[in-house]
C-alpha cells in the first residue's frame, strides 16, 4: 500500500468540499472512498488477491473489479479526472495492461466474461478522460460492437430470439439482458451513434426478454410464453428468477427488478422514447414492484431469502435507471409516492459498515466481494445525489443532497 495515501486523501477530500461537492452523501462517499483506496491490492487492482475461490489466477486483482472500483471513483472524485493520483494511476495501468490488441480488456490466461470486464473498463476510462484514453476507448468501442449476437443485417428465415443481444464474450455464446446492459452503457457513454444498426438489432433482443402484452410470433414458435405483467427477465428464453411450465409444455419464466431495470436502462440508451409500450410497460412494472428492500421478483415461498440475491447490483441498476428515465416520484401498486433518489440514498447510508465498505449478506454473483459491492454502492449513491441536486435546482435552491 502506499503510505502516502491517507494524506492525498485527506487533501482531495478538501478539495472537494471547497468546490461544493459535498452533499448530504458525500460523507458516505467518502468513507466508501478511503476504505476502497486502503484495500488496493500491491498490483494496482482491486478484489480477491490470490483466492482461488474466486479467481484462476493466484496473486493477481480481478479485472472487473478493478474496473468497478475505479469507476465509482472517478465518478466520486471529480478532482482525480485526468491527474496523476498514484492510486488511480496503477488502476488504470492495471487495465491498460490487460487490454488485448482485438481492443478487449481480460488477461490471456483468464478470457472469461469478456464483455463484462471490458464494457466496465470502457466506461471507467471514459468517466475518467475520454481524450486521454481515446485510443483504448476506441479499440474496447469496436470490440464490444463486434460482441454482437447474430448478422448484420438479419436474416428472417434463419433468425433467433438471441439475435441482437450481447453475451458474456463471443457471438457464439448465448447473449443476455445482463452482459447487454453493461455493453449498451459502455457503448452510449463512449459516443457511438444514434445512426449505428447496433441500436436497432439491440431493441429487438431487448423486447425478446420481456414479459409482454402480447406474445413474440417467434417467442411462441419456441414454446416460450410470457406473465404478460411487462416485466423483464435474463434472456428470451431464461430467467434467474422462478421457472413455470404449463400444462401444453409452454414455459413461462418470471420478471425480476434487477432485470427490468437493465432492460429499461438500454432501451433509452437505445434511442427508444418513455412513450414507447416497451420502455412503458417496464416502467409500470418499476413503479408496481417499487422497492429499496430486496430485489422484486426473486424471493420464492420455497426461498424467500433469495430477493437479496444481486441486491447491490440491483440497487447500482436501479439509481443508473432512474436517473436517466428522470422520473423524480414513484407511485407503487399501493399508490404510495416514492421519492426515489432519497429513499435509495437514505437506505444504502443506513446499510454502509462502520469502516465504510458495503457487504451483501448472499454471495451469489459474488456479492459477498465488498470491493464490488462497495463500488457498486458508491455508484449508485452519487447517482441518487445527482438526482437530489437536480430536483433542488429545479425547485429555485442550491445544489447538494436533500436532508
Amino acid at each position: 500500500m502506499l503510505v502516502e495515501m491517507p494524506k492525498v486523501l485527506t487533501l482531495l477530500l478538501a478539495v472537494l468540499t471547497a468546490r461544493g461537492f459535498a452533499s448530504d452523501y458525500q460523507p458516505a462517499i467518502d468513507r466508501g472512498t478511503r476504505w476502497l483506496l486502503s484495500h488496493q491490492n500491491p498490483d494496482g487492482g482491486f478484489g480477491p488477491y490470490g483466492e482461488e475461490e474466486y479467481l484462476r489466477l493466484k496473486n493477481t486483482s480481478d479485472l472487473g473489479i478493478t474496473a468497478f472500483a475505479l469507476y465509482a471513483l472517478a465518478k466520486n472524485l471529480p478532482a482525480l479526472k485526468g491527474s496523476d493520483n498514484p492510486s488511480v494511476s496503477q488502476a488504470v495501468d492495471f487495465l491498460l495492461s490487460r487490454q488485448q490488441e482485438n481492443g478487449g480488456f481480460y488477461d490471456k490466461k483468464d478470457s472469461t466474461l469478456l464483455n463484462y470486464k471490458t464494457s466496465v473498463a470502457l466506461l471507467a476510462l471514459n468517466t475518467l478522460g475520454r481524450v486521454q484514453y481515446a485510443d483504448a476507448i476506441s479499440k474496447a468501442t469496436a470490440f464490444i460492437k463486434d460482441q454482437q449476437f447474430g448478422a448484420a443485417g438479419g436474416d428472417a428465415q434463419n433468425e433467433s430470439v438471441n439475435d441482437g443481444g450481447i453475451g458474456y464474450g463471443s457471438r457464439e455464446k448465448k447473449p443476455d439482458l445482463s452482459n447487454s446492459q453493461f455493453a449498451a452503457e459502455a457503448l452510449g457513454e463512449a459516443g457511438v451513434s444514434g445512426s449505428d444498426e447496433l441500436w436497432k438489432r439491440l431493441v429487438v433482443f431487448v423486447s425478446r426478454c420481456q414479459n409482454a402484452e402480447s406474445l413474440d410470433p417467434l417467442l411462441r414458435e419456441h414454446g416460450i410464453g410470457t406473465t404478460g405483467d411487462g416485466g423483464f427477465r435474463y434472456g428470451p428464453d431464461q430467467t434467474r428468477g422462478p421457472t413455470e411450465t404449463l400444462d401444453d409444455g409452454v414455459q413461462v419464466f418470471s420478471s425480476y427488478g434487477s432485470m427490468t431495470y437493465a432492460a429499461l436502462k438500454t432501451l433509452l440508451y437505445a434511442y427508444v422514447q418513455k412513450t414507447d409500450p416497451v420502455a412503458r410497460q417496464a416502467f409500470a412494472w418499476i413503479s408496481r414492484n417499487f422497492t429499496v428492500k430486496e430485489n422484486p421478483g426473486m424471493a420464492t415461498r420455497q426461498n424467500p431469502k433469495a430477493g437479496l440475491e444481486g441486491l447491490y447490483y440491483y440497487y447500482h441498476t436501479m439509481a443508473k435507471t432512474l436517473s436517466l428515465y428522470g422520473e423524480p416520484i414513484i407511485k407503487d401498486k399501493r399508490g404510495v409516492e416514492h421519492r426515489w433518489a432519497k429513499e435509495l440514498g437514505d437506505h444504502l447510508v443506513s446499510l454502509q459498515k462502520k469502516d465504510g465498505s458495503w457487504q451483501n449478506t448472499s454471495e451469489r454473483w459474488w456479492e459477498k466481494i465488498r470491493a464490488l459491492d462497495t463500488a457498486y454502492a458508491m455508484i449508485a449513491l452519487s447517482e441518487c445525489q445527482a438526482q437530489l441536486a437536480r430536483e433542488k435546482a429545479a425547485a429555485g435552491g442550491p445544489g447538494g443532497g436533500d436532508k
